[in-house]
């Protein structure tokens, strides 16, 4: 089980090491997402997105809650 990989992001093709074994040390766990915006961004995107992507839906969302991703 590889415990770190290098993906990219399917927003903006930045690549960037996935955690997901060791989630609260990934940089997806700086971004706070409510269940709503995590619902919201997995209808457009599949897979991890990058720290900025991540941000930058998040402040859509907030400012625009049913703005198109």
């Amino acid at each position: 089980m590889l415990k770190h990989e290098i993906v990219s992001c399917p927003r903006c093709n930045r690549t960037f090491e996935c955690r997901v074994n060791s989630i609260h040390r990934c940089q997806c766990s700086d971004v706070p997402l409510t269940l709503e915006e995590r619902f919201r961004i997995s209808e457009k995107y599949q897979g991890c997105l990058c720290e900025n992507c991540l941000r930058e839906l998040k402040a859509v969302l907030q400012q625009q809650p049913n703005a198109p991703l």
